[in-house]
Order: C-alpha cells, then structure tokens, then sequence
C-alpha cells in the first residue's frame, strides 16, 4: 500500500519518457530519411534523448545522525527485499552522502569517492563525472551478505590528524572529534566523501534516485551539494526524532541550508519556495518511543498518544514555519518490521503509509513540463527547418521547370519557324541558281564574242596582211596609207573590246544586284575591266613607227622585206601583245563574272542546308532537355512526398504536444 502512490508516479515518468522518447526518434528518423539531418541537429536531438533517458524522480533525506534516516528509507522503498536494504543501527550509520541508482549499463556495485579528493581543485561535480577518482566494490544483489559487506564501507572512519582534518575543512560538530586541542591529535572523520549505489531495485530501475544525505556537516562540508543536488531534487524530506523534537542542530540545517527557499540563489534573493518545483516534507520518527501517562482503558491510551503526536507536529510546524499538513509522524523502525513480520497491525500503527501517500501524490513534475517544452521546441525547430529546406529546394525545383519549359517552347518555335523559313529558302535558292545557271548561255555566248574580237590569230592575220602590203609596197605613200590602216583597225577591235566588255558588264551587274537584292546578300559590284592600259600601248606603237618606221629617211633607205621586218620589230610585235594580254585577261574576267553571281548563291543554300541540319542538333538537345525536365518533374514528386511526410510528422508532434498540454492542465 505504501509504494502504491511512488510507483504510480515513477509509470508517469515512464510513460513520459517513452512517449518523448518516441517523439525523438520519429522526428531523427524522419530527418534521417528524407535527408534534412545534419551532424548539428542529430547531436541536439541525441542530446535531447539522453536527457529523457537520465530523467528520474529525486527524493534527498535530509538529517542528523541518529534520526533513523536509513531505516525510513529501508521502511518506505525497499521492505519487498526481506531485509534491511541500508545498514542502520547504533555503529552502522552511513558516514557519507550516498545516492541509490540503477543503471543497466553499469554491473551491480558500490562506487566511492574517497575523502582524499578535498585536496583536489576540481569542484565536486566534476569529481563525480571523473571515474578515475573512484573506488569500487561489486557485490551481489541476490547475495544479502555480499551487499551487507560492501555497504559497510558506508560506515567506515578515518583516523588522521586534527591539522589534516581542518586542511580538507573537515571541522564541525558530527564530522571529527579531538581528543585533546593538540594540532596532533588524532581525529576521526568519514572515509569516503560521496557514495553511489547501483541496485536492480524495481523502484530504482523504475526512474527513482534516493539521496541520503547524514546531517548538517554533510550540507556544510559540500557546498555544491546544498546549492545544486539538494535544491533541484523533486522531493526533500527532512527526518526529526520525536522524541527530541526540532533540536537546535535540525533548526540550523533547516534554516541554513532547506529553509522556505528551494536554491541558493533564491536563498540569496529572500524568495519563498515555489512547491511546484519541489515538495517539502517533515518527518518525525520513532513515534514508537513515545511515552504518555498509561490509562486503565487501552483506547483512551491510544487517543493519548495521538494527542501528543498532533501536539508534537503542531510545535514542529510551528518552529519551522511549515504547514502542519506538511508534517508527518512515523515509525521507521515499527513501519519496517511490520512489513517484514507480515503484520499489518503494526504497520497500521507505524503511519508509514500516510508519508508514502502524501510523497507519492505531491510529487512535483515540473522539470518534466520544462523538459517537455523545450524538447518539443526542438523538435519543432527541426521540422521548420526541415520545411525551410523543403520549401527551398521545391522553389528551385519549380523555377527550374519554368525555365526549361520555356527554353522547350522557344526550341520548339524555333525549329518549327527553322525549318519554314529553309524550306522556303532552299527552294527559293534552287529557283535563283537555275536562273543564274541558265545565263550559262549568255555568258558563253558573250565570252565567245569578247574572245572573237580579242582572238590573237585574227590579229595576226591582221597584222601579217599589213606586213604583206608593206613589202610589195613601192612607194612611200603607199607604205604610210598601209600603217594608217593597220592602225585603225586594231583601235577599232580595241573599241569593240570595250563595247563588248561594258555590255557583259551591264548585262551581269543587273542580275547580280537582282540576286544581291533578292537573297540580301549587299551591294553587287562588276569586278572592273580596264582598258586604258591597251591604248596606251597602242600609242606607244604609234609613236615609235611616226618616230622611227614612217619616217622619211627610213622609207628611202629601206624597200620591201627590210622594211616590213622593221614594221614587224616596232609595231606588229608591240600590237600582238596588246591581243595576247587582252584574250587572257579577258577570258579570266569573264569566268570571274559568273563566279561572283554564282559563288555566293551555293555559300547560302549550303548555309541553309547547314541550318537544316541544325534541326537535328535541335532535336538532340531537345531530348536531353526533355531528360532534364524529366529528372526535375520526378523530383518534384519526391518533394511532394516529403511534403506529405512532413506534415505528418509535424500533426503527430502537435498532437502529442495538445496531449502533453492537457495532462500539465
């Protein structure tokens, strides 16, 4: 009946470990999966879980030596055992501060800081973090003798002087007593300064820690402990005689270091205890020794001790300024007999159900609600950032898309207007070179008329019918008249040349600017033709037979063959130069003519055809494109999934958060 209430409350903590423990590891699992986890946010969540799982319910017994400490908490959480749990007794108190535990992790034993450890710098929390500082003593928890000779360390004395005592600020009442004022005297003191047991308790496996702590020394000598581990425990039980009544050593502690002020700070600041963060209860013990005048009635006896009980706790009350709610009176010693003898009678008497009723039922959960709060404000963070992500990538996701379906459609016109637009062109071109190659006539006709007029052999006929009227020339005027002939005729094949040349010239500059017009292709320009170069050579003949050939003297001296020779070395060679440069040059003017019509045309319908061909590249890239938007679209459905998974997720949390919200209510 006693451990009914405490085990109710320890399932809570259970269930509140597990359902947050169940809230971590399917928001982690879920961050996990869909890739939101980063090393930060994994080791705040795991830092989160390994808070829940050290989550426990904390009850610190406080009193002086002697008070029966140890037997209330055998009485209270550990009478199913058969037996004395904690050593208890006159010589078998324990010494030091010692907490009871269960950890699964760790084999069944007693660990033991040493007293020795008050010479060291390091502040008492870091000591009990720092393993290497430790002794150890396993036991046997199905072995009552193994345990009992282990926690009889929790009892052990050490004897050393009274300047090594005062040198680890082991001075005070309960702590050393000197034998003589000497600085040498010897002086006993505790053997170890803290003590943690590890029992597979139910209780203890359970979530519950029981802080033992002997007297006012042990507060005083641990600051650390008075500010931290006593204050921050959900439960405080302060443990009086009843028989001695609040003595001024329980006062002292009361006042100093529990009091109405549930930390130092708040101690420091004057302000009252808030019972929500910790239940405070006062225990008188041994009401078993009390002793009130007999009466021949049995049940007016009875009345009689109840009355001095109530008056006892009213006075305890009183001097330590509580609610006398607040105080119980009990039989440790008569609670745990009871219990182990099987006999309700006495454990009826002993009142030690109404302390575990009023523990179990009071017990605060306010460090659970702050804990629940702040991991679900974690947790939270998670998901929006999660969703921060999500909504990021969704973003680009979806500009992605938009982008290439654009660049998709500009493709698809593109190739459309392309393949259009040189279709037509082509055609168009073929149109254009058929006209182009039909003048293929013209020009060889026109070529053929050029060559005629510039033909080298009718030249040399020309010039050989001069150099034959020449030599059966008789007279003077006869030689002259024949030269004057010879020369107007090759100036009139020179004008002919020019008129010929200047009609191709017109004739193709029309078709060329038509072309040039028609395919945009500039400004067509007649490659020019010159000819001013053919007479000047010609007068340059001219001169040298009016210098030299048609002279007088010449004529007088020379006759017949001499005289057509020297006609043939100053004009006919100088004259049949001028035919051979003019048929070349002309002949290479007329093919270059066709080409610059024609050349220009092929380059485009090649470049057209070229640009056909680009359809294909076209094609290629729109099938890698079509690839790329195929990706994104599956990708926006992966999204679109871990969108879904996210809202369920969060759902799941806000409604564990709804239900945590109506339990704390």
């Amino acid at each position: 009946m006693t451990k009914a209430a405490i085990t109710h409350r320890l399932a809570d903590l259970q269930s509140w470990r597990y359902g947050l423990d169940s809230q971590i590891s399917r928001v982690l699992e879920f961050l996990r999966t869909h890739e939101f986890l980063t090393s930060n946010l994994e080791a705040a969540l795991r830092e989160a879980s390994t808070l829940v799982a050290n989550e426990r319910v904390t009850i610190t017994f406080v009193a002086e030596i002697a008070r029966g400490k140890s037997e209330l908490i055998n009485g209270l959480f550990f009478a199913d055992l058969g037996r004395r749990f904690l050593p208890s007794g006159p010589g078998k108190s324990t010494r030091c501060v010692t907490e009871l535990r269960f950890n699964r992790n760790v084999r069944t034993g007693l660990k033991l800081l040493p007293i020795e450890t008050r010479e060291s710098p390091k502040r008492l929390t870091e000591l009990l973090d720092d393993e290497s500082q430790w002794r150890v003593i396993f036991f046997d928890a199905d072995n009552p003798d193994s345990i009992a000779r282990a926690f009889a360390a929790l009892s052990e004395t050490k004897r050393i002087t009274l300047t090594d005592a005062v040198a680890w600020g082991l001075h005070g009442e309960g702590i050393a007593v000197p034998v003589t004022d000497s600085p040498s005297a010897m002086v006993d003191v505790p053997r170890w300064r803290y003590a943690v047991v590890n029992f597979p308790h139910p209780l203890l496996d359970a979530g519950l820690v029981i802080i033992d702590t002997p007297g006012l020394a042990a507060l005083s000598l641990e600051p650390e402990l008075s500010r931290e581990r006593v204050p921050n425990s959900d439960a405080l039980i302060m443990v009086f005689d009843i028989t001695q009544g609040v003595a001024k050593s329980d006062l002292a502690m009361w006042k100093g270091y529990l009091g109405n002020a549930s930390s130092y700070r708040e101690r420091m600041l004057g302000n009252a205890t808030d019972e929500s963060k910790q239940m405070r209860l006062v225990v008188l013990n041994k009401i078993d020794a009390l002793e009130v005048p007999p009466h021949a009635d049995p049940i007016e006896t009875n009345r009689e001790l109840l009355r001095e009980i109530d008056r006892r706790v009213r006075t305890a009350a009183d001097l330590l300024r509580v609610d006398p709610m607040r105080v119980v009176a009990v039989s440790a010693r008569q609670g745990l007999m009871g219990k182990l003898g099987n006999d309700n009678d006495q454990a009826v008497k002993s009142r030690l159900y109404h302390l575990a009723r009023n523990l179990g039922s009071n017990l605060p959960k306010n460090r659970q609600a702050t804990l629940t709060t702040d991991i679900l404000s974690t947790l939270s963070n998670a998901l929006e950032a999660a969703q921060s992500v999500l909504d990021s990538q969704r973003f680009d996701t979806l500009e992605g898309l938009n982008r290439l379906s654009i660049v998709r459609e500009k493709n698809e016109k593109l190739m459309r207007s392309v393949v259009v637009q040189a279709g037509a062109r082509h055609d168009q071109l073929d149109a254009a070179l058929k006209e182009v190659r039909a003048t293929k006539v013209i020009h060889a006709r026109l070529s053929e008329e050029l060559a005629a007029v510039v033909d080298v052999g009718a030249a040399r006929y020309e010039a050989d019918r001069a150099k034959a009227a020449i030599t059966g020339s008789l007279l003077s005027a006869n030689t002259v008249d024949a030269v004057k002939k010879y020369f107007a005729l090759v100036a009139e094949k020179l004008a002919a040349m020019e008129v010929k040349i200047e009609e191709v010239r017109e004739l193709f500059k029309t078709i060329g600017d038509s072309m040039r017009d028609e395919f945009a292709l500039g400004k067509y320009e007649v490659h020019p033709f010159p000819t001013q170069r053919f007479h000047t050579e010609l007068q340059k003949a001219r001169v040298k037979s009016d210098t030299e050939f048609t002279k007088t003297s010449n004529l007088l001296v020379r006759r017949g063959g001499l005289l057509a020779e020297q006609f043939e070395e100053l004009v006919i060679n100088r004259v049949m130069q001028i035919f051979t440069i003019a048929n070349r040059e002309s002949a290479t003017w007329m093919r270059g003519l066709y080409t610059s019509l024609e050349t220009p045309l092929v380059e485009l319908r090649e470049q057209t055809k070229q640009r056909v061909g680009s359809i294909e590249q076209i094609k290629v890239a729109e099938l890698d494109l079509a690839e790329r938007i195929a990706e994104l679209q599956a990708r926006m459905d992966m999204l679109k999934k871990k969108h879904s998974a996210l809202a369920d997720a969060r759902n799941v949390l806000e409604r564990f958060a709804e239900k945590c919200a109506e339990e704390t209510a």
